[in-house]
């Protein structure tokens, strides 16, 4: 009788501990960042990182000011596939890899640096296309 509780109280402890060592694909991480955009530092209040498979999204701010950037982890070495920059520092447009701009991806003891710079038009002139310089720092 003793035998079949043990085998019950060590499928149990196994169940458990295997369950603490995954994580859903979607799950959200705890995060921190600072950016700069065309020189203005940007204080995010929100900052969520998910994952889904080899893509990490990013995301900054809210819908009606913040950034939203997509990683490519699955690259070697990884990339940033967009960014995506929503009145931020008097400026809204977008970096996608493949459309002629440039960004850069550093990833070190858990925090992504992206750097470049991304098209589209400052909010006080919205007629007028033009370029911004970015910075964002990210731990994941």
């Amino acid at each position: 009788m003793r035998n079949p509780i043990k085998l019950a109280f060590v499928c149990v402890l196994a169940s458990a501990g295997l369950t603490g060592c995954g994580s859903s694909s979607g799950s959200q991480l705890a995060s921190t960042a600072s950016m700069t955009v065309n020189g203005a530092d940007v204080h995010p209040s929100v900052v969520r990182c998910t994952q889904i498979e080899w893509y990490r999204t990013i995301q900054i701010g809210d819908q009606a000011s913040g950034v939203r950037v997509l990683i490519d982890q699955g690259a070697r070495p990884m990339i940033a596939k967009s960014v995506r920059i929503t009145n931020l520092g008097g400026f809204t447009g977008m970096y996608a890899q493949g459309d002629g701009g440039d960004a850069g991806l550093h990833f070190s003891d858990g925090r992504f640096t992206i750097t470049g710079n991304a098209d589209g038009y400052n909010t006080d002139k919205p007629a007028e296309p033009t370029t911004a310089a970015f910075r964002i720092s990210v731990n994941c």
